[in-house]
């Protein structure tokens, strides 16, 4: 994450609004487009498999038709793909981002900071606020319908300001093409969308678009005619730090699919990425990725045909095809108890349809099948998840009924984690942060984290869960060394206690605010060493007291007795010569 903290300026009055951009070539941002998407193009065909044999009713995929409904359930006969798709989303959502708990914190990167109470407590006020602004937002809403998505391969989703704060739009599958740099990282989204002349003019203005869109807006409310808008977002090369609108990192560039050349419905752009992809899995440095739909792809279709088999076979043991004489035709009743009379005695209807089908067999096949798909999507591990949720699993359980599981999803949770989750992140920082809405930062905190770097660290449940082997690394060697300790006190003198418990609660990702300072745990130390040692005092002075007595007493009987007259004891204590 980006110094943001170290970078704050004055506060101003208001913020000042995006200007548009002017002399963008347009020609070449059509060139781009088209390259991007005739690339695309090479994966449509295995879109379309996923959609007609697993998710029938996702995505835009150039087949649909604008304004009807889109669906693609004529191979569909089993919809457990869609099941094991919806598991797997709110699984995904309830494990990284879940909306009922605090999943994401900010920490400095400087170690020699991690005690100082003052900036934690800034940092954790401004993850409150963003915490805030998210749940206000239509940030979960959004994130599930991208982890809806993610099992094409990749999601992305945009980040962008408004009057209210920020706002978030999920792109589906077909209706975007993707660039990715030299390490594979997206820095290129283009979009390609059908839009009423209606939504084109609330969103851009009247003055931007077309004649044509503008008459069809007159005629008849431009809700019937429809445009495609072109949508591209790319890196600047001409961009500068501190420059204005035109110096920005990425530039934003919108127009009408066979407009003038020289026609633009808005070019503005953006500070930093807006446009962050979750991404499954991805093969070297291509820009779209691998999902579990894909592997999941042979078995649906497998499932999907011995689905339709076992409905074909059923129906042929209920009502098999009949051969008879003509003059019965349409005269057959097939009604259980029926009868139906013959002309000709010698002419019986038969079947001729004899075999039998073990529908036992194919229903087992079948549910191993759905058992395949069920685990490629993952949803024992999510299953298992909600019960944390829940409280009635801990992350240690899960972490010990799932460990083979976690460790191939481990991958994909970091790259969620950094890729997808973290752009966000930043991008929705950065915007908070220019239009003020982080209070400001006191004197001695903006002079500590000046040059300071501030990272992001994950305390959902699947990233506590991918850090219980730590967790069980301290509890099992703490456990270990009290075991060994009854059989020689010495090797507790091997463990630094104070370490152990700092970072246990860090890994479990406890807030700052419930844990005391280096001083105060300090001064808390001292404070009971002394106490310690006046307690000590007082018992020593206690027993002094104590073995005083008797001894006073014995000397006072032997000075009575002295004085009583005993010529012995008198010489002896030195009474008499």
């Amino acid at each position: 994450m980006d110094t943001i903290l170290s970078k704050q300026q004055a506060p101003q009055a208001t913020p000042k609004p995006q200007q548009k951009i002017t002399g963008i070539d347009k020609q070449s941002c059509v060139k781009m487009l088209d390259s991007l998407f005739k690339q695309q193009q090479k994966y449509i065909p295995l879109w379309k498999d996923i959609r007609n044999y697993e998710l029938p009713y996702d995505g835009e995929l150039g087949d649909d038709v604008i304004g009807a409904p889109a669906m693609h359930d004529e191979e569909i006969y089993n919809g457990i793909t869609a099941q094991a798709r919806d598991t797997f989303a709110a699984g995904i959502q309830s494990g990284l981002t879940p909306p009922s708990r605090k999943w994401f914190r900010f920490a400095p990167t400087d170690a020699s900071l991690d005690n100082n109470i003052d900036v934690a407590r800034v940092l954790d006020e401004r993850c409150e606020i963003m915490e805030g602004v998210l749940s206000q937002s239509n940030f979960y809403n959004v994130i599930h319908s991208a982890y809806k998505e993610l099992p094409f391969g990749q999601s992305p989703v945009g980040v962008f300001a408004d009057e209210k704060g920020v706002y978030f739009v999920n792109y589906t599958i077909g209706t975007y093409a993707l660039g990715a740099d030299g390490q594979g990282r997206i820095n290129t989204f283009a979009r390609k969308v059908k839009m009423s002349a209606a939504q084109i003019v609330s969103l851009y203005g009247d003055s931007v678009v077309t004649d044509s869109v503008r008459e069809a807006v007159k005629a008849n409310g431009g809700h019937e005619d429809y445009y495609t808008v072109c949508w591209l977002v790319y890196p600047n090369p001409k961009a500068k730090p501190t420059g204005g609108n035109h110096d920005m990192k990425f530039l934003s560039v919108h127009w009408l699919e066979g407009s003038d050349p020289n026609s633009l419905l808005a070019a503005k752009g953006f500070e930093e990425w807006a446009i962050p992809v979750a991404r499954y899995n991805v093969k070297g440095i291509d820009a779209y990725g691998i999902g579990p739909a894909w592997d999941a792809l042979p078995e649906s279709r497998m499932l999907q045909k011995m689905e339709y088999d076992g409905a074909i076979a059923l129906e042929l043991s209920i009502k098999p095809p009949l051969v008879g004489p003509a003059e019965l035709q349409g005269r057959i009743n097939l009604f259980p108890g029926a009868y139906t009379p013959s002309i000709n005695p010698n002419d019986n209807v038969h079947s001729i349809y004899s075999g039998g089908l073990d529908l036992n067999s194919l229903q087992a096949k079948i549910t191993q099948i759905e058992d395949r798909i069920k685990r490629i999507y993952s949803t024992d591990l999510f299953l298992m998840l909600n019960e944390l949720n829940r409280g009635q699993m801990t992350a240690q359980e899960v972490m010990a009924r799932n460990q083979e599981k976690m460790a191939q999803l481990g991958p994909v949770i970091e790259r969620l984690q950094n890729e997808f989750l973290s752009d966000i992140i930043e991008r929705v920082y950065n915007l908070l942060e220019r239009n003020q809405v982080f209070p400001p930062l006191p004197d001695d905190v903006q002079q500590t984290l000046q040059g300071q770097e501030i990272k992001i660290e994950y305390l959902s449940p699947l990233a506590q869960a991918q850090k219980m082997s730590g967790l069980t690394a301290i509890e099992q060697g703490v456990s270990f060394v009290g075991q060994l300790a009854q059989l020689d006190p010495n090797v507790i003198l091997r463990v630094n206690f104070d370490k152990a418990v700092e970072n246990y609660l860090d890994k479990l990702g406890v807030p700052s605010t419930m844990i005391r300072t280096e001083d105060e745990y300090q001064e808390l130390v001292q404070q009971q060493q002394q106490a310690q040692q006046e307690q000590q005092a007082q018992q020593e002075q206690a027993q002094q007291v104590a073995q005083a007595a008797p001894l006073a007493q014995a000397a006072k009987n032997l000075t009575d007795a002295a004085n009583d007259g005993n010529p012995a004891l008198r010489q002896m204590m030195g009474l008499e010569t």
